[in-house]
């Protein structure tokens, strides 16, 4: 599966960065890498995902970074991120 969503991100593929960043996050069938994981939530948050850019308000929100989650927060539920709101 790894290889099918890298195949798919060299397509420009935002939902093939955001399940490869959910995988590298947590160390699903990979080996968990935090800097991997931005890497791909950011490609999908540019372009337009809402889930991952929610998912990066989470990093920075765990990391301490509250100012730089909140924007990232506020970007997803300007977006329609529901999540977001929580």
């Amino acid at each position: 599966a790894i290889e099918l969503y890298e195949r798919a991100t060299e397509l420009d593929s935002k939902e093939a960065h955001l399940n490869l960043g959910c995988l590298y996050r947590v160390g699903a069938d990979v080996e968990q890498d935090r800097a991997k994981a931005i890497r791909h939530f950011e490609a999908a948050a540019v372009k337009g995902d809402t889930l991952a850019r929610c998912k990066l308000g989470n990093i920075e929100a765990n990391a301490g970074n509250y100012d730089i989650a909140l924007q990232h927060y506020m970007i997803a539920a300007k977006l329609g991120c529901q999540v977001s709101l929580n």
